[in-house]
């Protein structure tokens, strides 16, 4: 019997995993415990007993299709968008816009799971005792918990006589709050990928300006401006987030000062391979959109968007609003499997 949850990371994620592995080393003999990341399938990591949890925020492309193909039960945990950037931030010490990389890539790679009519999406909004929410869990797979047990392992991870949300509020508390700005970024950036978790087709998605890096210095955080003057060189840079396989309207919006002197630009949208490219020449100043096709088939791979001037000025102003993707649609291999 296998076993399977996954989930971004997250409060949530994390105490569930916990719970869950706890739970069933009591009740399931000879359990393996298997942690999957992006890259891995079922054939890299064998078991030598037929009870298996497997547990993944980054569940690879390959090992979802395979185990849905099995017909099995799944669990998939989607905690607050805002406290999932919150933790990932304290985790790893570093920047709300460094978090929202792994919490993209989770959220992408859950899709295929939370999708199956076999999968139990779990919020942190889901209420009753410790002794409810763990038998939920379990009944979902066909398994059984005393209630005892249930209460010997919620003392011993301090989750008693409190709500799920609160026992993630009190784990949390501690934590940096979050600006507005970086509220607005994480709604624009996570946002369509969360709402649509379970359907078949993602939200628009926004990458904001200040999730991307300059050319000039690396891994500084983009201005609202800057100055174009200088050799032709890579301008912008990022952001490493993930997007679900598929075909993508991309939609560009820059702007340039008045002075700008016609100027040609490239842009290039890639992870393993090129997933899409553009060219647009600026002859006059002002805010400007433009449009490309973008084909994602490895969503286990990050994605880098690179804006790059073809060649040198001296003088001018340009400035990256965003990048918008929506009007998805299915490659044709996957229109083909799914008629």
């Amino acid at each position: 019997m296998d076993i399977v949850a996954v989930g971004y990371p997250s409060p949530l994620t994390k105490w569930a995993f916990l719970f869950l592995e706890k739970a069933l080393r009591q009740i399931v003999p000879d359990l393996s415990v298997l942690r999957f990341d992006r890259f891995d399938t079922l054939a890299d990591k064998p078991s030598s007993t037929e009870n298996r949890l497997i547990l993944s925020m980054f569940p690879n492309p390959a090992f979802a299709e395979d185990y849905l193909k099995t017909g099995q039960r799944c669990l998939v945990f989607a905690d607050d968008l805002i406290e999932a950037v919150r933790h990932t931030q304290a985790t790893h010490r570093i920047s709300p816009y460094e978090a929202l990389r792994p919490i993209s890539a989770g959220l992408v790679l859950a899709r295929p799971f939370a999708q199956s009519p076999l999968c139990k999406i779990v919020g942190r909004d889901v209420r009753g005792t410790p002794v409810d929410i763990l038998n939920m869990f379990l009944e979902h797979f066909g398994l059984e918990i005393s209630n005892d047990i249930v209460q010997g392992i919620s003392r011993g991870i301090g989750f008693e006589d409190v709500s799920l949300s609160a026992k993630l509020r009190e784990d949390t508390r501690d934590l940096a709050e979050t600006s507005d700005e970086d509220r607005d970024v994480i709604a624009q950036v996570l946002g369509g990928l969360y709402r649509s978790l379970g359907h078949s087709t993602p939200g628009e998605i926004t990458w904001p300006r200040q999730c991307f890096l300059l050319g000039d210095r690396p891994n500084s955080v983009t201005p609202v401006a800057i100055d174009l003057t200088g050799r032709a060189r890579i301008m912008f840079y990022g952001p490493y987030f993930h997007l679900p396989r598929g075909r993508w309207k991309v939609r560009v919006l820059v702007g340039f000062s008045q002075n700008i002197q016609g100027m040609p630009f490239s842009i290039d949208v890639h992870s393993r391979e090129s997933l899409g490219k553009a060219r647009i020449f600026a002859k006059h100043g002002g805010i400007f959109d433009f449009e490309f096709e973008a084909k994602v088939t490895t969503p286990h791979e990050p994605i880098e968007v690179r804006i790059m001037s073809e060649q040198g000025a001296i003088e001018g102003h340009m400035g990256l609003v965003g990048i918008d993707f929506k009007e998805w649609s299915l490659l044709p291999k996957d229109m083909a499997s799914a008629t």
